[in-house]
């Protein structure tokens, strides 16, 4: 394990046109060489971030009983609350692995699903109804606030995205102006008891949309991300800052130019078991009837990947992780 920076990239000069040039290619640098950097200088108000981890904090802590008042539907879409040891992401590169040591809380899009897929399969999973907990107002104000602030920021970011690749600012946008982008609120608790052997917080996978906007402790038992090499990096950002990293859509929109990097999250060294961790993941996604083909500009030589809808490759990777199986194709009733 070693202990690296990742490249570290301020937005700030980007909000106005004249800068965004020099920000677009330290973007195009980290996501081509490991698909991870964190970002300052990103307007988002410390209030929004305090507000929504004390929300967060006091959910945690409430008993089993009452977080089960708000669970996940049956179809394992993520909203609601998700019970320790609920799913291993490891599961969606098809690697069966114990349970991750997890709960979470998750949340989709804020409004209702557009016109043209109404009635749809689609619209049932990607915009489904989010679930609150009852008498805590403030904590669904605080999750709101947020989502919203993390959607505009990831459609800013995604602009730099066009720019770095050489293509218009605007590129990206008839793509996700409807974006079924999920957060979710991930408590991993202490551990008095040693793990599983193979079992992690959460285990090794790449993420499957566009890109994450992530706001973590950074407390031992955190986020590792997997070198060239073969080594992890253990994370340590600025306390100001997000970590960013793309995910499988960019690897497949440049034909792998870019890095949908696998990352994990560690336990804790024993002497730090007591010591647990939130984590706060903005999950970016395009429109769920985007059509993901190789930007043609990086289809020289073999492209990699056909081009699919968005909705069949989430609902592939994210029905592995949820029902914990290695199978290829499920019935999931939503696509």
């Amino acid at each position: 394990m070693t202990t690296e920076t990742i490249p570290r990239v301020d937005l700030a000069p980007s909000f106005e046109p004249s800068g965004r040039a020099s920000v677009a290619e330290a973007i195009r640098e980290a996501c081509e060489t490991i698909g991870f950097f964190t970002i300052v200088g990103h307007d988002i108000p410390d209030q929004v971030i305090d507000d929504l981890q004390a929300q967060a904090r006091a959910f945690f802590a409430l008993s089993a009983d009452e977080k089960q008042r708000v669970p996940h539907p049956a179809t394992r879409v993520s909203r609601g609350y998700f019970p320790p040891k609920h799913r291993a992401l490891s599961y969606s590169l098809g690697k069966a692995a114990p349970p991750d040591w997890q709960e979470g809380f998750a949340m989709g899009p804020v409004d209702r699903a557009p016109p043209r897929l109404a009635g749809t399969p689609a619209a049932d999973f990607f915009y489904a109804a989010n679930i609150w907990p009852a008498g805590r107002p403030q904590f669904r104000a605080a999750f709101e606030t947020y989502f919203r602030a993390l959607d505009a920021l990831s459609a800013h970011v995604l602009r730099l995205f066009a720019l770095a690749l050489g293509l218009d600012f605007s590129y990206f946008d008839d793509k996700t102006d409807r974006s079924t982008s999920v957060m979710r609120a991930v408590w991993y608790p202490p551990q008095p008891e040693p793990p599983e052997p193979g079992q992690l917080r959460a285990g090794e996978h790449s993420d499957y949309g566009t890109l994450t906007i992530l706001k973590g402790d950074d407390v031992p038992g955190g986020l590792q991300v997997k070198r060239r090499d073969g080594d992890w990096i253990d994370l340590h950002p600025d306390p100001d800052a997000f970590v960013c990293n793309i995910g499988d859509l960019m690897m497949r929109w440049t034909n792998d130019r870019w890095i949908s990097n696998l990352h994990r999250v560690a336990n804790p060294p024993r002497e730090h078991a007591g010591i647990g961790r939130l984590s706060v993941p903005f999950f970016h996604n395009p429109n769920a009837d985007a059509r993901i083909a190789c930007i043609p500009a990086f289809a020289g030589g073999t492209v990699k990947y056909p081009a699919c809808r968005f909705a069949d490759h989430y609902l592939g990777k994210h029905t592995r992780a949820a029902h914990m199986t290695t199978e290829p194709e499920l019935e999931t009733g939503a696509a």
